[in-house]
């Protein structure tokens, strides 16, 4: 569906428009980058894919050496935003220890097999005391409950359908870190001495037509009082090295 993506974008300012407090979750991903890099800062973009999509690239952080990688080939050839791209896994980063001040990483803890390693991974190549910010969907949101009740094949077409994505961009959803505790725990494991985790609503991704918007919006008032908001759809976190 050609609109998707604009529908999205609709109903995301329509609800910054009724709630003037909230900021949309790439948006406080970006901050997070932002509060913790410094000039010169290095950067590698985990799972950069093709950028662009979401708004998400990490291009225009100041003065900043940015590198991305990504497994997909095909993915990388279309990204425009990072010039310094490496095709590679989060299993088994092809970069020294200590080379990045940050690493950061949206839409990708979900899609992981084994995101214990991956985790081990991105600390190794962060120097001490460097950060790990990501972006990821909830587990235990309803959306998520959704996506995993739609056979797996059927992914990709209705990704493309409802939010007008190509079939390069719906990759397989694991959801094995996608939560407080799995996130804590691996973490720990992986040798990151602190971690902080933050959830955000988003009632984007049901609001088809008006009357699935305003009950989209009213899960989210709902989903935003002090008890409810770890059920929210998007886990933020910074881990330090």
């Amino acid at each position: 569906m050609a609109g998707g993506f604009e529908r999205q974008v609709r109903a995301r300012n329509e609800y910054q428009r009724r709630n003037p407090s909230w900021v949309d979750s790439v948006s406080r991903y970006r901050a997070l980058i932002g509060s913790v890099s410094t000039p010169g800062a290095r950067i590698l973009d985990l799972g950069c894919g093709r950028n662009g999509l979401h708004g998400d690239d990490l291009s225009c952080v100041p003065g900043a050496a940015v590198f991305g990688v990504d497994p997909d080939p095909s993915a990388l050839e279309a990204n425009r935003a990072i010039s310094r791209r490496v095709v590679g896994s989060g299993e088994d980063l092809p970069f020294a220890a200590g080379a990045f001040d940050i690493v950061a990483s949206a839409w990708v803890l979900e899609h992981l097999d084994l995101p214990g390693l991956v985790f081990s991974e991105v600390h190794r190549v962060l120097a001490p005391g460097g950060s790990f910010i990501f972006l990821t969907p909830n587990a235990w949101n309803y959306n998520a409950w959704m996506i995993r009740a739609i056979p797996q094949r059927w992914h990709a077409g209705i990704t493309r359908r409802l939010y007008g994505r190509g079939d390069g961009d719906a990759y397989p959803v694991r959801y094995r870190a996608n939560s407080s505790t799995r996130l804590h725990r691996l973490l720990t494991a992986a040798g990151f001495t602190h971690a902080v985790l933050s959830y955000n609503g988003d009632p984007s991704y049901i609001a088809f037509n008006r009357p699935l918007l305003e009950a989209s919006f009213g899960i989210e008032r709902v989903l935003a009082t002090p008890g409810l908001r770890g059920s929210q759809v998007h886990i933020l976190g910074v881990a330090r090295a």
